[in-house]
């Protein structure tokens, strides 16, 4: 929520218009409103709630008390029955834990021992260890037998006292205590050994460690730890003088409540005094039952006043606070503060409302004496209040007293107080300087102000649509003037220590130096739709310029920049800021209508509503830090004051919990379900109170989603579960701070059907193949007598085709002279036998040439020749082992591959031997042939290149040194 104006000569955006139009509608009427008579007195700021009603699951909003769980979530008692709140919404405890449907509740306690036991006005339960339940709605109540029958008692006060629980019952105290595996209610004075029964007409109880405070209806405040009472002087106290409520202080003083007045009991020798309660007349007098105290994490004592209020003791000091909504005489119940530091209060006949920020925020509103809800901007007075911008006045708030002092019945958007004691302040129809002691007052015909800065000494600069002007603040009878070379539309600016005025323009930011000259810094931005509306100073070299469209961060040496960083509205979490601030811990506040955004250098981190916010539309330049380092939020709905910072920029990580699944219409905990096709319904929540409106849920079911699923609502429905065991999984995340939480999971387990069932696919798996195999039978008989008369021709053929393949085998592989393998085959077979014999197999390659086979040839013939070589193939053929082989390496010569034992000399020259003793064999006696051999002996990671390499050089030894001879390689 804003206002600004557009240049000169143009059109001005209808909601600013509107905006103005709406302000001067709520102008007129209040202003003769006011000037009838004064402003409302306050009665104290206002805190903002959220109620839990009958739309929540609270069906019944007569809530008498609440207290939290160990495991985060609040249980509440009501005049029909206990709650527990799971986060999302309020589920009734009943049958189903062994509860009655009905009946008036009226405490629950968790005692020493672990147990959680619930008092109702006639009956008392109890849950056997806590801690194991995986949610409360698992728990398993059992009745108390008291041995005889409970007093009907709506006003029954319980206190957890060692390990067992102290109950109220009409005139008498009862002791709850464990007796082996079972509860036994006994009167406590005989339990304590008393004479008699002297603990009668209690109306309050209080723990210390071993000794038990009561209260009584009669005043009295005594102290029990054994068979003596012990009973303190008091002060005289008023009528009535029934004591309520009882509590003690981190010190150790005593606190006892009555209808209007607080007794306190010091814890050294200090005697008692009395302290009236603000506000608390005789709206309680029929409730005394009700009253009680709370401490915050604070260290304040918050109980229950008249009218809607709450009196907080603070140090000795009391003030009054009032609940939001409307007013009403219903009495205020509960008072408890849950483990984030929010206050729980059950109002009578409205249900349960939570109170965010309880201690961290103030509110404050016209309920409280301003002159509207919808503010503008703030300045401190030096030495004095708050002045308070709104669209009906300007209100003077002190802070001491949280009391509006004085209001100006006339409308502002702009607000600056000098060191003069005075206000300027710039409306719809220009400037007014105010004196803060007096009425006096003067108007300043300067329209369309858009911004008041505080210069040096007593300089008060109006930057407007039409130029800058300046104020003297010590020269109340002089006109602001026009600064001379200023005249642009300036929609913001400040002033910085040195006296240098920074003005931002539409289109871009102008400096001005104390010097009169003006540079103009930018000329334009760089993102072509950003339109500026506030800037801030972080130090002498940071500004920041925030607007529609997202942030800037200058950094700048004198007139130079060095450095412009834009913050897109991604990375902020808004597209549109009203308000900038830079606190002095150097954090970035941008406020927006939706709340505030907050930057610690590294992290963007939103505040809104769920925080204690009163409202997360806040109003332009509406944010100021104050002396003390809190944080005044001007807001359409309010004013909102946070006193301590560091608490809500504090990250709780999210806690998300499954609370309920459920099967068609049965509850489903994670047990074997058999199979059905119901629906699952999985209902989840959060225990982080504080951040559970913003949000949100990732879920995915293994077996049913293929990817991770996003909702805000509290609950998913599956339109059935497919068989098998599957992990349901929860995260939450939170996109206003940026985090996620760890995954949460369910597991559901659903049986398969029994047609689904391992016997039954078996059988319909052997139905198919049976079907299968007899369509395979009926189509084989009529194919089978046409295969037969094809098989023969087939055989045949097959036949010939493999011999013709085997022959051209054969004949690509031999020597189709000497039958011997050809060279191509051989050198093959020697490169696998080196590769694949093992390392430890000997293995010897032998080139072996026939003696002077060119005289054979020339005088015997070829065919004499082509006959020696046959013989020679043939004889090697017979002399070799199984795993030797021999062929024709080209010509006369022959490679011979000899492995494991045969791998010898003295094998190779045997061999050699039967090769030379062969005339008759060819036919001419008178021939004698003689072999010469290389041999070479492979060694470790040789090539089979390298290896009849070798043996050739042995076969050259060989037939130099005189031929018809073996030679074996080094």
């Amino acid at each position: 929520m804003f206002t600004t104006h557009e240049p000169p000569g143009k059109t001005r955006h209808s909601l600013f218009r509107r905006r103005k139009i709406l302000a001067w509608l709520i102008f007129l009427p209040c202003t003769a409103a006011f000037l009838a008579g004064a402003p409302p007195s306050a009665h104290g700021q206002t805190i903002p709630t959220t109620l839990y009603d009958a739309a929540s699951g609270l069906t019944n909003i007569s809530v008498m008390s609440a207290m939290q769980l160990p495991t985060g979530q609040i249980v509440a008692a009501t005049q029909h029955g206990f709650f527990f709140f799971d986060g999302r919404r309020f589920v009734p405890f009943g049958p189903e834990q062994g509860l009655p449907a009905a009946g008036v509740g009226v405490a629950a306690a968790q005692t020493g021992d672990g147990d959680l036991i619930l008092t109702y006005a006639d009956m008392i339960y109890v849950a056997h260890n806590l801690a194991a339940a995986a949610s409360p709605d698992r728990l398993r109540f059992q009745p108390v037998d008291s041995g005889r029958p409970l007093g009907h008692d709506s006003h029954r006060r319980i206190m957890p006292w060692r390990g067992g629980l102290v109950v109220t019952d009409r005139d008498h105290l009862l002791f709850i205590h464990k007796e082996g595996a079972h509860e036994r209610i006994s009167l406590l004075a005989s339990t304590l050994g008393m004479q008699g029964d002297p603990l009668t007409d209690v109306t309050a109880l209080h723990e210390d460690g071993d000794t038990l405070w009561i209260g009584t209806s009669d005043g009295r405040l005594c102290a029990v730890s054994g068979p003596d009472l012990h009973c303190p002087s008091l002060p005289s106290l008023a009528e009535p003088r029934g004591l309520g409520a009882i509590t003690q202080d981190r010190d150790g003083t005593l606190l006892a409540r009555t209808l209007h007045e607080l007794v306190v009991v010091p814890h050294g020798p200090a005697a008692p005094h009395v302290e009236t309660i603000p506000h608390a007349g005789r709206q309680y007098e029929n409730y005394q039952h009700l009253l009680t105290m709370s401490w915050s994490p604070q260290g304040a004592l918050i109980t229950q006043a008249d009218n809607d209020e709450l009196a907080i003791r603070t140090g000795g000091t009391w003030k009054t606070v009032t609940l939001d909504g409307e007013l009403s005489n219903s009495p205020l119940t509960a008072l408890l503060f849950d483990q984030q530091g929010a206050l729980w209060m059950g109002r009578m006949g409205y249900g349960l409302a939570r109170a965010g920020g309880f201690g961290t925020f103030e509110t404050f509103s016209r309920r409280d004496g301003l002159a509207s809800d919808v503010m503008w901007q703030m300045a401190r007075q030096p030495g004095g209040p708050l002045w308070i911008a709104s669209d009906t006045g300007i209100s003077a708030l002190d802070t001491r007293t949280n009391t509006v002092v004085r209001t100006i019945s006339q409308a502002g958007f702009h607000i600056a107080a000098d060191r003069h004691g005075g206000i300027w302040q710039a409306g719809p129809e220009g400037v007014t300087h105010h004196a803060t002691q007096t009425d006096w007052r003067r108007d300043h015909a300067i329209k369309r102000v858009n911004q008041i800065l505080i210069g040096h000494g007593d300089d008060i600069w109006l930057l407007s649509d039409h130029g800058a002007w300046l104020a003297d603040a010590a020269r109340r009878d002089q006109e602001p003037l026009p600064v001379p070379g200023l005249d642009g539309s300036y929609v913001t600016g400040l002033i910085d220590a040195a006296g240098t005025a920074w003005l931002v323009e539409r289109g871009r930011l102008v400096v001005r130096h104390p010097d009169g000259s003006t540079t103009i810094m930018l000329p334009k931005w760089k993102l072509a739709t950003f339109a500026p509306y506030v800037i801030a100073m972080q130090d002498d070299h940071r500004l920041w310029i925030g607007g529609q469209g997202g942030l800037y961060r200058l950094t700048h040496d004198g007139d130079r920049v060095e450095d412009l960083t834009f913050y897109d509205p991604a990375a902020i979490g808004n597209s549109m800021l009203y308000s900038l601030l830079i606190d002095r811990h150097g954090r970035v506040w941008a406020g927006s209508d939706r709340g505030v955004n907050v930057f610690d250098g590294k992290h963007w981190i939103t505040i809104t509503e769920a925080d204690g916010l009163v409202s997360n539309d806040l109003d332009q330049d509406s944010l100021l830090e104050d002396t003390d380092g809190s944080i005044w939020i001007g807001t359409s709905r309010g004013l909102s004051h946070l006193l301590r910072p560091e608490t809500v920029l504090t990250d709780i990580s999210p806690q998300p919990v499954i609370t309920a699944m459920a099967l068609g219409q049965h509850p489903y905990y994670g047990e074997g379900a058999a199979f059905s096709r119901a629906p699952l319904r999985v209902t989840f929540g959060t225990l982080d109170y504080r951040d559970a409106p913003r949000l949100r849920f990732r879920y995915r079911l293994e077996g049913a989603d293929e990817s991770w699923n996003e909702t805000a609502d509290g609950s998913v429905r599956y339109p059935s579960v497919p068989p098998g065991s599957h992990r349901f999984m929860l995260m939450a995340f939170d996109p206003d701070r940026h985090q996620q939480s760890a995954i949460v999971t369910a597991r559901i387990t659903m049986a398969h059907p029994w047609w689904d069932g391992w016997a039954v696919r078996g059988l319909a798996a052997v139905c198919l193949l049976l079907a299968g195999y007899m369509a395979w039978r009926i189509r084989v008989g009529l194919l089978i007598k046409q295969r037969r008369k094809l098989q023969s021709i087939v055989d045949r053929q097959t036949r010939e085709i493999r011999a013709a393949h085997q022959a051209l085998i054969e004949q690509a592989r031999l020597d189709s002279l000497t039958g011997l393998l050809n060279r191509g085959a051989i050198q093959s077979l020697l490169q696998s036998s080196l590769a694949d014999l093992p390392a430890t197999t000997p293995l010897m390659a032998g080139l072996i040439d026939v003696d002077h086979f060119k005289q054979i040839n020339d005088r015997w013939g070829h065919l004499t020749g082509d006959d020696v070589l046959t013989e020679i193939g043939s004889r090697l053929r017979q002399g070799l082992s199984g795993g030797d082989a021999a062929g024709r390496y080209g010509g006369e010569e022959f490679l011979v591959v000899l492995t494991g034992k045969s791998a010898t000399l003295p094998h190779m020259q045997a061999l050699c031997r039967t090769l030379g003793a062969m005339p008759a064999t060819v036919g001419m006696p008178d021939l004698v042939v003689t072999v010469s051999a290389g041999i070479a002996l492979a060694c470790a990671n040789e090539t089979w290149q390298s290896l009849i390499e070798r043996a050739d050089k042995a076969l050259y030894r060989a037939k130099a040194e005189g031929r018809n001879r073996v030679i074996q390689a080094p």
